[in-house]
């Protein structure tokens, strides 16, 4: 329970961060920041394969990616980013607080005992892994080359060439 206590509250503030950071690689730090307190978190109370799986995948692999991605492609304008702020503030709170508000209402009412979990067993971590590395590589591989194509295509679109297109000849 402490740890959860703790950890809530920075987890939120990250991700409240990096929500509201206008440029983007700081909203992008923060939120690989908030991942890995969850995966911290998961490591607390003794999930300790998906707390690695969180580290590995999502701090690992799609955070980086997308710092990498947002330092290749040109900076955008965060003048225009913060002048529009203020306007969308309703908008995304309108949105939020009903969804608060569904979140609050079930954790409220909490979960139902249920005999069906009793009646599955767990599937083994060692199982899983097997499954995971024997079965899915291909998967895996065709991802990790996909997402690699899609970051050297993002770098090709976004760079400056310096050509200037020329005017028209007048005659």
């Amino acid at each position: 329970m402490i740890p959860l206590l703790i950890l809530s509250p920075l987890i939120l503030l990250a991700a409240l961060g990096a929500v509201w950071k206008a440029r983007p690689v700081h909203a992008a730090l923060l939120l690989a920041l908030s991942l890995a307190l969850v995966a911290v978190l998961y490591l607390t109370i003794g999930a300790e394969f998906i707390g690695l799986v969180q580290f590995m995948v999502y701090i690992g692999g799609v955070a980086i990616l997308i710092v990498f991605a947002l330092l290749i492609t040109r900076p955008g304008d965060e003048a225009a980013e913060l002048d529009r702020r203020p306007r969308s503030l309703g908008v995304g709170l309108a949105c939020v607080l009903p969804v608060l508000g569904l979140l609050l209402f079930a954790f409220s009412k909490g979960l139902p005992a249920s005999s069906a979990v009793e009646a599955n067993p767990a599937l083994p971590v060692q199982a899983l892994g097997r499954e995971l590395f024997e079965n899915s590589v291909p998967a895996v591989l065709t991802v990790g080359v996909l997402l690699t194509a899609v970051l050297i295509g993002a770098a090709l679109f976004a760079r400056e060439t310096g050509d200037k297109p020329e005017p028209p000849a007048s005659r």
